[in-house]
């Protein structure tokens, strides 16, 4: 009997819990019934990798495929199996992840081998993570999420800030990708958000306590920098709106910080902010949307004064803000990973 999605669904559920933050199973569909497996496991989530055996697909399952690009997807097909080797072939072109793959033959024990070598790769890749606390310089505990790559050497390091008005939730595909890419990730809650209200929720702060909040992402820098599996000098921050000037005012005064992401709403207010930004000794990407002007020219002002060879400005029609700009452009989370990955590559 063909499972439904539901059926599939509620199987996987079992494996990967809400609560479970590591991506530990992988997903294989057979024939029509692959259909099913692909529904469930895009509404669970959290997959290490999806196999694709001789499955027929419609345009909205590629469409899921293509935005989805934390998955790693293997189309196999028997080219005889028309159907099955469109839906291989339209699976394996519309994923966007590095590792995903395509076998065109008959479905005997060689493509079974196949299968089972692709899938114990992508298990053996699963990332190290961990629920931390680190401590501020003037008291806060801050909670965070710390991702690790599967690697034997020393990998680059990147403190993810949300805006006021959220929590580290707002950047969980974002912290994928960057671990799937080969980085180490602390996604934390800054003060008075999400878990990190040791001293207070955000709306009760005073404004001077609110706006030195760049010492936790200071203390978040300094984690990573002392993990042995991260290379220190090798560091990056990427902030939105408010996180946004936290993830500048910690880096303009850790000089381990080589590329900084900035998501809207930002304008310089500390003095050395500005010629940090425009010094050359850090990259700089600059996303940001026509509807912000004053904010939009203060950061396009930024980007043209700047020497760095990568530093790079992106803007945006209309008026979205922060983690608005993902749903306006699903590859805009994809992009900014390959741009961290190329200004801190060696």
């Amino acid at each position: 009997m063909e499972a439904t999605a539901e059926q599939a669904t509620t199987a996987l559920r079992r494996l990967v819990p809400d609560s479970a933050r590591v991506p530990g199973v992988a997903v294989v569909g057979i024939g029509a019934a692959g259909v099913a497996a692909l529904d469930a496991a895009a509404t669970v989530g959290r997959i290490a990798g999806l196999a694709l055996i001789g499955v027929p697909l419609d345009a909205d399952r590629v469409a899921i495929v293509s935005e989805w690009p934390e998955v790693a997807v293997l189309g196999v097909a028997d080219p005889d199996d028309r159907p099955g080797l469109a839906g291989a072939v339209d699976a394996y072109l519309a994923s966007q992840h590095a590792a995903s793959d395509l076998f065109v033959g008959r479905v005997d024990d060689e493509s079974v081998t196949a299968t089972a070598t692709w899938l114990e790769a992508r298990l053996g890749s699963i990332p190290e993570v961990e629920e931390v606390v680190v401590s501020s310089s003037d008291g806060w505990e801050i909670h965070g999420t710390r991702w690790l790559p599967a690697s034997a050497r020393p990998v680059p390091g990147v403190v993810l800030l949300h805006t006021g008005r959220s929590d580290r939730t707002a950047f969980a595909r974002l912290e994928r990708l960057l671990v799937d890419a080969g980085m180490a990730v602390l996604n934390i809650d800054w003060r008075g958000r999400g878990s990190s209200t040791n001293l207070g929720s955000y709306s009760a702060l005073p404004v001077e306590v609110r706006d030195v909040a760049w010492r936790d992402a200071a203390a978040a820098l300094d984690h990573l920098a002392a993990h042995p599996r991260v290379d220190p000098e090798r560091l990056a921050t990427l902030g939105s709106v408010h996180g946004a000037e936290h993830a500048v005012r910690a880096a303009h005064r850790d000089l381990r910080v080589k590329a900084i992401v900035i998501l809207t709403g930002y304008r310089p207010a500390e003095a050395e902010e500005a010629p940090h930004l425009t010094s050359g000794v850090v990259d700089v990407l600059y996303v940001t949307s026509e509807g912000h002007a004053i904010t939009t020219a203060a950061m396009r002002s930024l980007y043209d004064a700047s020497p760095g060879r990568r530093t790079q400005f992106v803007i945006y029609p209309g008026a979205p803000i922060g983690y608005q700009l993902f749903e306006l452009d699903p590859t805009l989370e994809p992009r900014i990973v390959s741009w961290l990955g190329e200004v801190l590559a060696r």
